[in-house]
């Protein structure tokens, strides 16, 4: 188990150390630089006064004066009150410079590592495929992008201040080592043994933030599926049991949490129970065994009270990395599936033009885990700008079909042609840039109409071609009733529209980028009749000039298709044989 740790905490902090390196060894120096000059304004000042015949009472500290009394003569300044008082402050001002230095830097490299992580994470997870997105679950996206990421980036922190305490912990054994290698391999001994004793908490503690892991996500769960359900849960009366489910998880979590830190807690009561008992174990034995004189033995206690703070603090750094594996290796293994599920596709591959006609030839697909197809062998001809309506019951693969013409899914068997161009790989994508899919649950941001709009032309648009949008889709009167016309806040998810408005929204802005066809997924099934008439209306007017994928169960919907295909046929329970079905 440590060693699986160790190695964890070694990866994350080579793919720390290669995202900013020369930021990094200035912090590092830094932090070298912060331990070794902790206390060095006294110490220098007080043998200092002593030349200048103040009387400090202290014992004698004849080196360094000298080597001060020569910064002085070096700098040709003279050795009394004001000038000892003005390089106290000039040194205290030097150390306080580089502390400030260093909080900033230390929190710039920080901020720029979880902006780095979450746009890779987040670019990965956009350019992956479809049929990947939808076997997960949103919360669990949105947790590693907010809360896993978050923790990363305070593990990085951790991670230099483990590495300076580390060095500082080498130079004060070196200095040690010199002094009386005996006393020293005593106490590195100890030390070693004192680690040996506190790694069975690592445990306790990797396994305290796995479940603190599960809870986080479960809670996020929670959050964004009853969040967005808020008025099914009170039109159910269901708040309590919502409720009660939300605290169990919370209790979960209040519990691992208090968990880790009562192993802190504990590590540095060891510690300082450790403390007391070595420091006098080391002055007796130098004094009765080891026979060390005075000076060298109160030097030496000195630098091992300097040690084992630091020791202590390399305990406590590495506890709380280990308290954070879990995330780190979920958010790579989260970023791992996003890249092998990676779409290939240039971003500024041109759109494909529709000239003649779109081809399905024995097409299949089976989603994964799934033992039967949902259809088999299907040939389908739709030609340009036709109106082609897809029916059968519920499960017989119309928005299957219809994400499988628009690019978003890929059959297992079978080919998709625009007119001879086969649509895979980089072809997928461009044919995807020429396609409008508007769906039952229409998807619209807190913000204003002319930005719900406009987002999906990525070049920008005219007010003119926003409103000649909303007119054709019978949209034109309600926006311009509106408060502030386009710059009104239609709430989240659209929510101060009423659905018919809402869905109309969604017909202009796919509209607004001239598709080359455009696919309507139940897109009238919930609104009123009055509603319906209005889309149907709008439909009607793009008949012959625009190729139309239409899935509806209602009949009126589907009227004046030029073509139906039965899909319940092609199932792959059916047992006819497949017929190609032409324009």
């Amino acid at each position: 188990m440590n060693i699986f740790l160790l190695k964890t905490i070694w990866h994350g902090f080579k793919q720390f150390f290669c995202f900013s390196p020369r930021k990094q060894i200035l912090i590092l120096s830094l932090m070298i630089f912060q331990g070794l000059t902790a206390g060095i304004g006294l110490l220098f000042i007080i043998p200092l006064l002593q030349i200048i015949g103040f009387d400090i009472g202290l014992m004698n500290t004849e080196g360094i004066a000298n080597i001060a009394n020569w910064l002085f003569e070096y700098f040709n300044l003279e050795l009394n009150l004001p000038n000892i008082l003005l390089c106290y402050v000039l040194i205290i001002t030097m150390i306080a410079t580089s502390r400030y230095q260093l909080t900033v830097q230390t929190a710039s490299i920080q901020q720029s590592y979880i902006n780095f992580l979450r746009n890779l994470l987040y670019r990965s997870l956009l350019q992956s495929n479809w049929q990947f997105i939808a076997q997960n679950r949103m919360s669990d996206f949105t947790h590693s992008l907010s809360g896993q990421i978050q923790a990363i980036g305070h593990s990085s922190s951790l991670m230099l201040n483990l590495i300076s305490q580390l060095i500082l912990t080498i130079l004060m054994l070196t200095l040690a080592i010199m002094l009386s290698w005996k006393l020293s391999m005593l106490a590195i001994g100890f030390t070693v043994l004192l680690l040996s004793i506190l790694f069975p908490i690592n445990r306790i503690i990797y396994n305290s933030g796995k479940k603190q892991l599960i809870s986080f996500k479960m809670i996020f769960q929670i959050l964004t599926e009853q969040l967005a359900s808020l008025k099914m849960i009170k039109s159910y009366t269901g708040e309590n049991y919502h409720a009660e489910e939300m605290q169990q998880f919370s209790s979960e979590l209040e519990s691992q949490q208090l968990k880790l830190v009562k192993m802190n807690a504990m590590t540095l009561w060891f510690y300082m129970v450790i403390a007391v008992v070595s420091f006098s174990l080391f002055f007796y034995l130098s004094q009765t065994v080891l026979a060390i004189p005075m000076a060298t033995s109160l030097l030496l206690l000195v630098i091992f009270s300097r040690l084992l703070p630091q020791v202590s603090g390399l305990q406590k750094n590495y506890q709380q990395l280990v308290h954070k594996v879990p995330a780190f290796c979920d958010v790579n293994q989260m970023l791992r599936k996003c890249i092998n599920a990676a779409e290939p596709g240039m971003p500024d591959i041109p759109a494909l033009k529709l000239n003649e006609m779109i081809q399905l030839k024995k097409v299949s697909y089976r989603y994964p885990n799934k033992r039967l197809s949902v259809f088999a062998d299907l040939n389908l001809t739709i030609c340009k700008n036709q109106t082609t309506a897809l029916v059968g019951p519920s499960g017989s693969g119309k928005s299957t079909l219809a994400d499988l013409i628009s690019g978003l899914l890929e059959p297992e068997n079978g080919q998709i042609f625009c007119d001879d161009v086969l649509l895979e790989d980089n072809n997928r994508l461009a044919w995807r840039k020429a396609i409008a899919y508007v769906t039952q649950d229409v998807y619209l941001f807190h913000d204003t109409v002319r930005h719900n709009l406009s987002w999906v032309t990525h070049d920008g648009v005219s007010e003119e071609s926003l409103w000649q949008a909303l007119k054709l889709a019978s949209a034109e009167d309600f926006v311009r009733s509106l408060p502030d016309g386009l710059d009104t806040i239609i709430g989240d998810r659209g929510m101060h529209l009423s659905g018919g408005e809402r869905q109309r929204l969604a017909l202009a802005r796919a509209l607004l980028t001239k598709p080359q066809l455009l696919i309507l997924d139940e897109a009238t099934s919930a609104l009123d009749r009055n509603n319906e008439q209005k889309v149907l209306r709008t439909l009607k007017q793009l008949k012959g000039k625009i190729t139309l994928l239409i899935i509806a169960h209602n009949e009126t919907t589907i009227q004046h298709a030029d073509k139906r295909v039965e899909l319940e046929k092609y199932s792959s329970n059916a047992n006819s044989q497949s017929k190609a079905i032409q324009c």
